[in-house]
């Protein structure tokens, strides 16, 4: 079968996966838990107010205790979206648990061979991971519950409509009080904290692959010893040492502790003897202002004293 086409390839040598046009279909699919149904109908529709069609990988909706379908089935619908040469895009319908057994049935070079937008966050955290080291770029951003509640015209389902159109985002958040000011560029990796680093020392590990990168991390539902262990690790491994520059992002119901008030505090406590920029608060994660970012492009961050920002950079044709 051909190879899908693509439209650009960056400096590093990232392919970007072509972007949409009105009419192009994009399949949802569940690579992890089980969706609810309503969520999955409400993104059809919005989906259909954008322009696009989209259709229903087959096991989108099993249940199979808590996930969506036997890894077999979850495997074969991810198989599906990526080679049918009439889809454009794939959005994940959500995330939870899972992702990583499909990627471990998965031959390498998958996302290499059919290069398409892959759309979603939390445990698609590793489905990035995977495209990332195997030079394809996606996308960290709303899955179909969030798409719903304003019928995709809040700002962050509007960022994203335009995103697959083509539009590169560029984001400036203000500035908190423990930002380390500074600039880098660098490719943009990262996602949910504790599902990357469940990846440790695997093929898709991508924070030990890479070098040289930006990296931005959120969580949910962890508490600040949790993700104080979890930052300690990745000091460890040496990843401090590779990255360019760090984006904070916001870690949900992550109470305070008798040591810390906030993440911001847990993450500073570790790095404040490193020197690269640092960008506390980005509106990334599990929360209502979770933006979409492009995973394996390159950005410039720039972080100054009272805003910092985010540059996504051209590519070429």
């Amino acid at each position: 079968m051909a190879l899908m086409p693509y439209i650009a390839i960056a400096e590093d040598k990232m392919v970007m996966p072509q972007f949409l046009q009105p009419g192009d279909t994009i399949a949802i699919i569940s690579p992890a838990s089980i969706p609810q149904r309503e969520d999955v109908m409400g993104a059809c529709e919005v989906l259909k107010e954008w322009g696009y069609v989209p259709v229903l990988g087959e096991h989108v909706l099993t249940e199979n205790g808590s996930f969506a379908g036997t890894i077999e089935q979850r495997l074969a619908d991810l198989h599906w979206a990526l080679v049918s040469p009439n889809v454009k895009a794939i959005m994940c319908s959500r995330g939870g648990y899972g992702s990583i057994q499909v990627l471990l049935e998965m031959r390498k070079g998958f996302f290499a061979d059919y290069p398409k937008w892959v759309i979603g966050y939390s445990d698609i955290s590793a489905v990035h991971a995977a495209m990332t080291t195997e030079g394809v770029m996606s996308i960290h951003g709303n899955m179909c519950a969030p798409l719903c509640p304003e019928n995709g015209n809040d700002a962050r389902s509007v960022a994203l409509r335009k995103l697959l159109s083509g539009e590169l985002p560029y984001y400036k958040v203000e500035n908190d009080t423990l930002n380390r000011v500074g600039t880098a560029t660098g490719k943009l990796i990262g996602g949910n904290m504790a599902v990357l680093m469940d990846l440790a020392c695997s093929r898709i590990d991508v924070l030990t692959n890479e070098d040289d990168y930006i990296l931005f991390v959120e969580d949910v539902d962890e508490s600040l010893q949790s993700l104080n262990r979890m930052i300690y690790r990745m000091k460890a491994a040496g990843i401090f040492d590779r990255i360019k520059g760090l984006i904070v992002g916001r870690f949900a119901n992550a109470p305070a502790n008798k040591d810390f008030n906030h993440i911001n505090e847990v993450f500073h406590s570790v790095i404040k003897d490193y020197d690269f920029p640092v960008c506390y608060n980005f509106p990334t994660g599990h929360v209502e202002e979770n933006y979409p970012l492009i995973e394996g492009a390159t950005v410039t961050l720039t972080v100054e004293e009272d805003y910092s920002t985010l540059e996504f950079l051209n590519f070429k044709k």
